[in-house]
């Protein structure tokens, strides 16, 4: 990062304020709909500190780490009836390990879905939809309590 200034710290503030917010938070983890664009389904696993990469959490941080991505890739598939759940990380533009997961398009799989989600094509939005889906997400993680990992 060249500035002192953090996106995702900032959204984290005022994810606590905001509608739907975070759909699951753990001791480690924060889970916010995707935050560049609002795909049905779509959702950011976050490191809540500063911790770049999968090399940069700590042992807690990645002890949770695998069994929250298995727990939410079981929640989004229930919620959107999708068989598949995509995971990617670039790690660009944050000092938080983040890593992205969601469904495919019935229409539109594989490199061409994930390659329109980072270019943000507009066509992939649908914000009543994902803002639908986050709070049945958020429904569902709640009533399934925070994992004890």
């Amino acid at each position: 990062m060249t500035s002192d200034r953090c996106l995702l710290c900032e959204r984290a503030v005022a994810l606590a304020d905001s509608d739907p917010g975070w759909l699951l938070r753990t001791g480690h983890w924060g889970v916010p709909m995707h935050p560049a664009i609002p795909t049905p389904g779509w959702v950011a696993v976050q490191t809540l500190r500063h911790a770049e990469g999968l090399a940069g959490p700590n042992d807690a941080e990645t002890g949770e780490l695998g069994p929250l991505l298995a727990r939410l890739s079981g929640s989004v598939m229930r919620v959107t009836g999708s068989e598949r759940v995509y995971t990617y990380s670039l790690g660009e533009g944050s000092p938080h390990t983040h890593i992205l997961l969601g469904p495919p398009r019935r229409d539109l799989r594989g490199a061409a879905f994930l390659t329109g989600l980072m270019r943000r094509d507009a066509s992939l939005a649908d914000e009543a939809a994902a803002l639908r889906v986050a709070r049945d997400l958020a429904g569902e993680l709640a009533a399934g309590n925070t994992p004890t990992i």
